[in-house]
C-alpha cells in the first residue's frame, strides 16, 4: 500500500438503483487513492452512469468489450475511463474509438493463464491510451501460469515480450502436469 497506492473500486454492477451507487460514490470522494468506480450499476443503463457522473467527483469506468458498446457509452457521456476486453481485435478497435474521444483505458483481465495474459500485453502495447494500471497478474496468484518463463515485470510494468508470436513459450511439462484427465 502506502500513500501512493491507487485503486479502482469495482462493485460489478451490484447496485440496482442509482441512489445506492451515488451514496457509495460520495462516501469514496474523500479518498484520493481512488482512481475510479467501475461498473457500480448495470452497464446497459447508460443514463444512470451519466446521472452519477453529474452528481459525484469520483471518475466512473465501464467494463466493455465491443466497439458498439464503446460508441454508445461515449455518446451517452457515461464514463471517464474504460476497462476493455473482448479479445485482441475488439480491444484494439475499442481502444482506438476511446482514443478518438480522449478517454483513457486499461485492459481487463479474468486473472488468466500466461498465454492469454501475453496476448493482453501485446494488445495493450499498441493502444496509445492504454495507460491505466491493469490487473494482468495471474502468475502472482496461481501455482503455475503454464509459461516456460513468466512475463517479466519491471518497475511495476509488464515488459512486452519481443520474440516472435506472443513472445512466450508454454511449459509443456506443466501443461501435462495440470491437464485434467477424464
Amino acid at each position: 500500500g502506502g500513500p501512493d497506492f491507487r485503486i479502482i473500486i469495482d462493485p460489478n454492477q451490484r447496485y440496482y438503483r442509482p441512489a445506492e451507487a451515488l451514496r457509495l460514490a460520495r462516501d469514496l470522494e474523500r479518498f484520493p487513492q481512488i482512481v475510479a468506480l467501475e461498473d457500480p450499476v448495470p452497464v446497459w443503463n447508460l443514463d444512470w452512469y451519466r446521472l452519477l457522473r453529474q452528481k459525484t467527483t469520483i471518475p466512473l469506468a465501464l467494463h466493455l468489450s465491443t466497439p458498439q458498446q464503446v460508441i454508445n457509452a461515449i455518446k451517452a457521456e457515461a464514463c471517464d475511463y474504460l476497462n476493455l476486453g473482448g479479445g485482441m481485435v475488439n480491444f484494439v478497435k475499442c481502444a482506438a474509438i476511446a482514443e478518438a474521444a480522449g478517454i483513457l483505458v486499461w485492459h481487463g483481465s479474468g486473472v488468466d493463464l500466461g498465454i492469454l495474459e501475453a496476448s493482453y500485453v501485446h494488445a495493450a502495447a499498441v493502444a496509445r491510451t492504454c495507460v491505466l494500471p491493469s490487473d494482468i497478474f495471474g502468475r502472482l496468484i496461481r501455482e503455475h501460469d503454464l509459461l516456460a518463463e513468466p512475463l517479466r515485470i519491471e518497475n511495476g510494468q509488464v515488459v512486452v515480450p519481443q520474440r516472435p508470436g506472443l513472445g512466450v513459450d508454454l511449459d509443456l511439462d506443466a501443461v501435462e502436469r495440470y491437464r485434467v484427465r477424464e
